[in-house]
């Protein structure tokens, strides 16, 4: 059995990162990672600090990062296959139909607050609606873009404010 040094040997001004071992590898050594210099430059601090907050608050955020997917996959869509024009049209209505069958077959589903499910329902047709008209019209259609920000903004709004009341 080879033994291996517990320390490195770092030369002067660099900074070492220690990455611990992975799960499944016991006896593997750790990884460590050598910088030339040390990151203090002030736009290195501020995409530091932006990244934690980002990190931080993801759960809260997570509307919008999904409307910037949808953008750019509706995006890709109306190029690749613009077809798709005829699955998203007729499958806007669901969610509402879902609703108003869980409501009318099974009440006790629908929880202390059936209005936000209401209102989570109507969300999801605009956006699969939204979805499909981008995908005929293009992503640069400037109406289609307003109403992107449009409906990111309450849906963002209607997520905090259901993740504070709970």
């Amino acid at each position: 059995m080879v033994r291996r040094p517990r320390t490195v040997q770092v030369p002067p001004g660099a900074t070492t990162v220690r990455i611990p071992a992975q799960r499944g590898a016991k006896n593997a050594p750790p990884v460590v990672v050598l910088v030339s210099e040390p990151a203090s430059s002030w736009s290195s601090r501020l995409a530091r600090a932006a990244g934690g907050w980002a990190w931080h608050h993801r759960a809260a955020w997570a509307p919008t990062a999904y409307a910037v997917l949808a953008y750019v996959l509706a995006a890709i869509v109306h190029v690749i296959a613009p077809w798709m024009v005829f699955v998203l049209a007729p499958a806007a209505p669901v969610p509402l139909l879902a609703w108003w069958w869980t409501r009318v077959k099974q009440p006790e589903r629908t929880g202390e607050h059936p209005g936000r499910l209401l209102t989570a329902a109507v969300l999801a047709v605009l956006a699969t609606a939204w979805a499909a008209a981008l995908v005929h019209c293009g992503p640069l259609a400037v109406a289609l873009a307003w109403s992107w920000v449009g409906l990111t903004v309450v849906v963002q709004v209607f997520w905090l404010v259901v993740r504070r009341s709970k």
